[in-house]
């Protein structure tokens, strides 16, 4: 059988030096194409990481020897996150690893995650209304497997976490329920998971995100220091886990981490940190990054430190800027030009001027 084998621009995340990514990766081309099994132990090799660092928070060392072994096959969940892991792409094999079921789920947690993501809160919970339905239907034993179940919590987390600029867009939101549903989907893969012990872990993927999405459920109950507390022990664990693929666009649980703890900054109202952090922030942010809304909310979190601290110019002029750019992209990603007008307007008196000089 042909199979197709995509581009490799994941030659840098294997942390090895120029001479030896070619040798190894050649190696690792040619029996991936003969057998997934044997990509994963070559990569995991390459990577430098033992069964034990590569299964964890994804499965169990075992199931790891079962897998380069050659006994077993990978099912979607811990493929996916096995190649997250090993900084390889996702499209090998993915049509023979992913079951008709599979495709089915994936499918479903692919729409409703754009739709929370985008802040479609009307759209994401008729899609959870449907999970729902379909979890209690004999055609929906795909959502009360380990899988699904999973998937199913990790939606739930990152629905009730979140709302919108202007409060009360996501009229559904619970952060209680939301944390909830992230520690007990957290918990599926790591039984004993303690919130404290974060940068102990070596993190999955997944946990990642649902940590993530438990500071922001903090936030949103008001707990602020519990919240940043948490943005800096993941930024612990990252840099130390991660620390050769810090500044790789493949790692963007570190940036969504850094643009949150700028946030957070400014919310505790630590506004020269906050001024420092979105400074680093925007040295390194980039116009095509895949969020477009990282590179708003340095600038953001800037215009309104600089402000608080007195520099009034600097701020009303980056805050100008930043309002004429949301205003571009209006009503995409959650970003409301009208919110964030009448923000600062309230704020800081009087109407903002946008006219400019072209």
């Amino acid at each position: 059988m042909l199979l197709y084998f995509p581009s490799l621009p994941m030659v840098s995340f294997l942390g090895l030096t120029k001479k030896r990514h070619f040798a190894t990766m050649k190696e690792v081309i040619f029996m991936a194409l003969f057998n997934v099994n044997l990509m994963i132990r070559e990569s995991r090799k390459a990577k430098g990481l033992t069964q034990e660092q590569l299964a964890e928070g994804i499965c169990t060392r075992e199931t790891i020897v079962r897998l380069e072994n050659g006994r077993n096959k990978p099912n979607w969940f811990v493929y996916r996150e096995i190649m997250l892991r090993l900084g390889l792409s996702q499209d090998f094999y993915t049509d023979e690893i992913a079951s008709n079921d599979d495709v089915h789920l994936v499918r479903m947690f692919n729409k409703c995650k754009c739709f929370i993501a985008t802040r479609h809160f009307e759209e994401a919970k008729a899609m959870l209304d449907v999970i729902e339905k379909e979890k209690g239907a004999p055609q929906g034993k795909g959502w009360t497997s380990s899988i699904g179940y999973y998937m199913y919590l990790y939606l739930k987390a990152g629905f009730y976490s979140l709302d919108t600029p202007e409060p009360g867009g996501n009229k559904y939101i619970n952060p209680e329920l939301s944390v909830a549903c992230a520690m007990e989907a957290i918990k599926i893969t790591r039984p004993d998971f303690l919130l404290d012990k974060i940068p102990d872990y070596f993190l999955a993927s997944h946990e990642y995100y649902l940590i993530n999405t438990v500071a922001i459920a903090y936030l949103a109950m008001d707990k602020k220091t519990e919240a940043l507390h948490i943005w800096g022990k993941l930024k612990e664990n990252t840099e130390k886990n991660y620390s050769e693929d810090l500044n790789d666009m493949s790692n963007k649980w570190y940036k969504m981490l850094l643009t949150n703890i700028t946030i957070m900054l400014m919310k505790a109202e630590l506004y020269e940190q906050c001024l420092q952090m979105a400074d680093e922030g925007l040295a390194n942010a980039k116009m095509e990054d895949p969020s477009i809304t990282r590179f708003q909310n340095y600038i953001f979190c800037k215009a309104y430190s600089l402000l608080k601290l007195g520099r009034e110019d600097e701020g009303r002029e980056l805050y100008k800027k930043m309002l004429l750019f949301v205003h571009v992209i209006d009503g995409t990603w959650g970003l409301s030009f009208s919110s964030l007008k009448n923000d600062y307007e309230k704020e800081f008196g009087g109407q903002l001027d946008l006219s400019v000089a072209w």
